[in-house]
């Protein structure tokens, strides 16, 4: 709701406001002056006192022309986001990202709102309409649930309003301003799982169970259009009618397309790890070291589709590299590592292989390899199999100490 006073020119007033936003967010507004807020207006003294009373009312309508920008994004995010489930945690989801995503502007907001909820004359104040007006926004959102059946039928629309807010103004404090916790995106899950344990009715809770199933939906749908059509050129809702969800259920499990992007990965690596660590049952290290490049290979190349975005739009993508994914990559499959590291305290390995080199060489490999088969097509499955074959026999030789060793072991481990 944008607040203005008849007659009054919009352009200077907007700037005074934003002066007054900046200073906020290095000091209390009583430590500043009048002048000092003009200078940093371009304006002169007395135009301030033309749109507002004194600095207290400067401050409340400050707070307003922020919450009003706040909620005009928060709107825009929400667009055809149309069930109350959907809509509240994109609204929670919301209020993390931008705390984390412009840190200084939510440092603003939330240190005008400590100022203004300390004075008891904003209570009566026409900014405090604003900031009202922005709570009942949500407020619908929770109601609406409550009218189709979605939400528990006895739930306190306003306490769980004040649950929610504050739990939300502790996590920006708790990032902002105390730094106890660097950024508050990866408490979504911990935040909706509080929430909705207490409005939630049985159709939430059996929606809740069936979240793994649209994730893996929309993960799926996201390897087919990025397979067919590319990163780049994929949107949103070809997903999401691929999926059968809406665009907005998308944002409920991912911040945007690049998160989704590098979140296919995830579920292989894992059971590229989980297999891994098993595999240290394995007594011998050369079985050991073949099973896992047979094992990743076989991960990696079970869905055509799968490798194709892999390799083109993530393994071949700058952004990757200083991404989380990447980071998980690598602890992956450094297992090769480890198993080359143990090879090597029995002598079996040769002392002067440098293990990361050696996983460097056979994710090359790999990468090369992978896509002259999906994207070039040259092979056949069963060329393939035997190209992997002799893939694995080239790099056990390359790391033996004595290469009798691979022969003595072929009619066992082969």
């Amino acid at each position: 709701m944008k607040i203005k006073k008849k007659g009054m020119t919009a352009s200077p007033r907007k700037q005074i406001l934003k002066a007054v936003q900046k200073i906020i967010s290095q000091k209390n507004l009583e430590d500043s002056s009048i002048s000092e807020i003009a200078g940093r207006a371009g304006v002169t003294d007395s135009i301030i006192y033309h749109y507002f009373k004194n600095k207290e009312d400067l401050l409340f309508y400050a707070l307003a022309d922020k919450l009003t920008d706040v909620e005009k994004d928060l709107r825009f995010h929400l667009e055809g986001v149309l069930d109350p489930v959907s809509r509240l945690s994109k609204m929670i989801w919301h209020h993390l990202y931008v705390t984390d995503l412009n840190p200084d502007d939510s440092r603003t907001l939330k240190n005008l709102l400590i100022e203004c909820r300390s004075n008891k004359n904003f209570y009566t104040h026409e900014g405090y309409n604003t900031l009202r007006e922005y709570t009942r926004f949500m407020g619908q959102t929770i109601q609406q649930g409550v009218d189709e059946n979605v939400f528990r039928p006895d739930i306190n629309v306003n306490l769980i309003l004040n649950l929610i807010l504050g739990l939300l103004d502790e996590e920006s404090l708790s990032c902002l301003a105390s730094g106890e916790i660097k950024t508050t995106m990866p408490d979504f899950k911990g935040i909706m799982d509080l929430v909705f344990a207490i409005i939630s009715s049985e159709s939430v809770t059996s929606m809740n169970n069936d979240d793994n199933n649209k994730k893996k939906r929309i993960l799926k749908a996201a390897v087919q259009v990025f397979a067919q059509k590319g990163y780049n050129a994929a949107t949103m809702n070809e997903i999401a009618n691929i999926a059968n969800v809406s665009e907005g259920t998308i944002y409920n499990y991912f911040k945007n397309k690049e998160d989704l992007l590098f979140s296919i990965p995830k579920k292989r690596l894992r059971r590229l790890k989980k297999s891994g660590e098993e595999m240290f049952d394995i007594q011998h290290p050369i079985k050991k070291l073949r099973r896992f490049i047979r094992l990743l290979f076989t991960i990696f190349m079970e869905d055509r589709d799968f490798t194709k975005v892999f390799l083109l739009e993530i393994k071949l993508n700058k952004k990757f590299y200083n991404s989380i994914l990447y980071r998980d990559y690598i602890d992956y499959v450094s297992i090769l590592e480890s198993i080359l590291k143990e090879g090597q305290k029995q002598g079996i390995f040769r002392y002067s292989v440098d293990p990361r080199l050696f996983r460097n060489m056979f994710i090359g490999a790999f990468t090369h390899l992978a896509i002259k088969w999906t994207i070039l097509k040259k092979e056949e499955p069963i060329d393939m199999l035997k190209e992997i074959e002799k893939v694995v026999e080239m790099l056990c030789r390359s790391v033996v100490a004595d290469n009798s060793i691979i022969t003595k072991l072929n009619s066992i481990y082969k």
